[in-house]
């Protein structure tokens, strides 16, 4: 392979944000801001050249090699064209010029597995090309970032024969609602029902609405779960936000959809309280909790809860022979009258218990929902049209 050293001008040309047809290429940003090391070592033509910040040039460095090369950067292996630049404030900006495809291989590899039906790495591939449509020029230097910023990106690496397949069958094809390119999000498990973006994100967005997830395992990671949270914990939490409430003592769930996801939520603690909406009621808990479709209890004995309201627990009370009143804090006893039952009563904690379901914001495609369709025989067509309402797949020429 021939490596070549080039100062290109032409390179930080502008870039519109509408297209009228569908990039042949997408920047990718690997290195950038104020994370970006001082420097890099490229290979290219069994050579290591080291590329220290200091000497880059105005007009930057260009390595490109022939359409199949690898180029390495710090080892890692990308195919296309490695730009490097320096930004405003002088951080080094690394550059990854690749094929729209191969970069979509690249990211259905990293954001689903590679090991998920193909009618479901397709569904991706059209998700994933849409996500860069959408989002030319969202960083100043580079159309996007190789992180969960914007989608994992990890060049040749990551992606396989299968989602080479997957993205190479779906060319061209993109999402669109009233013929423009559609806000693609997606997550990783809904546990059996996604959400409009309204209660998410405040957006009213026509074809990201809450939809039947029946397809989807059980078996999926956190498709239920339960996670306990000390009232120190979220004091802590809630004082790094900037919210002085004292020592929390209280969270009530004030609005919650049919669904079962929390939009309103208050914390109690003992010199104020704070109400927070939407997606906050999941972020807020710094990551503990996966996702907004939950109830919340606490001191729990006895846990009664309805599907969309709220949640009811305390200590069971036994009224003895004698006139006392006594609590069994481990088992409940029920004698009817052909049988008798047991139920559990554990311990109380003094944790608030957020018993939910699913994993991530719950808007648009449920990665794995889109795979158990694909498993009962639907095609991607059929399986973006059912997660995202009214839209559409376009295809584009380049």
């Amino acid at each position: 392979m021939k490596k070549h050293i080039i100062c290109l001008a032409f390179f930080l040309l502008s870039i519109v944000n509408v297209y009228a047809d569908l990039p042949d290429k997408i920047r990718v940003g690997l290195y950038y801001g104020t994370n970006a090391p001082q420097s890099v070592t490229v290979h290219t033509d069994n050579k290591d050249t080291t590329i220290i910040n200091a000497d880059i040039p105005k007009e930057g460095i260009l390595f490109a090699g022939e359409d199949e090369d690898i180029i390495k950067v710090n080892g890692k292996p990308y195919k296309g064209e490695i730009f490097i630049t320096k930004d405003e404030a002088g951080n080094m900006t690394v550059i990854n010029e690749v094929e729209i495809d191969e970069y979509v291989s690249s990211v259905i590899a990293k954001e689903m597995s590679s090991s998920f039906e193909p009618e479901a790495l397709k569904a991706q591939a059209v998700y994933a090309r849409t996500y860069a449509v959408v989002n030319v020029g969202k960083h100043p230097l580079f159309d996007v970032c190789a992180t969960n910023h914007c989608q994992v990106y990890c060049g040749a690496a990551s992606g396989d024969e299968k989602t080479d397949v997957a993205a190479k069958q779906t060319t061209g094809e993109i999402l669109t609602y009233q013929g423009k390119p559609a806000q693609t999000v997606y997550f990783a498990t809904s546990g059996g029902h996604t959400e409009s973006a309204k209660f998410i994100w405040g957006t009213d967005t026509p074809y990201l609405t809450a939809v039947s997830d029946k397809y989807e395992s059980q078996n999926c990671y956190l498709y239920n779960w339960e996670k306990e949270i000390s009232p120190g914990q979220i004091t802590d939490i809630m004082s790094a936000k900037g919210y002085d409430v004292g020592n929390v003592r209280q969270i009530d769930v004030l609005e919650q959809t049919d669904n079962g996801v929390v939009y309103k939520l208050r914390i109690v603690g003992d010199t104020g309280e704070k109400t927070i909406t939407n997606e906050w009621c999941r972020i807020l808990f710094g990551g503990l909790l996966p996702s907004q479709a939950y109830s919340v209890s606490h001191n729990s004995g006895v846990l009664l809860t309805t599907y969309s309201g709220p949640a009811y627990s305390g200590k069971v009370s036994i009224l003895s022979a004698d006139g006392q009143n006594k609590h069994n804090e481990e088992q409940l006893y029920i004698m009817g009258g052909d049988s008798s039952s047991i139920i559990q009563t554990p311990k109380p904690s003094d944790s608030f218990v957020f018993s939910g379901r699913g994993n991530g914001h719950l808007v648009g495609m449920s990665q794995n929902g889109a795979n158990g369709m694909a498993l009962a025989g639907f095609t991607y067509e059929q399986i973006l049209l059912h997660y995202y309402s009214g839209t559409e797949i376009s295809k584009i020429g380049h």
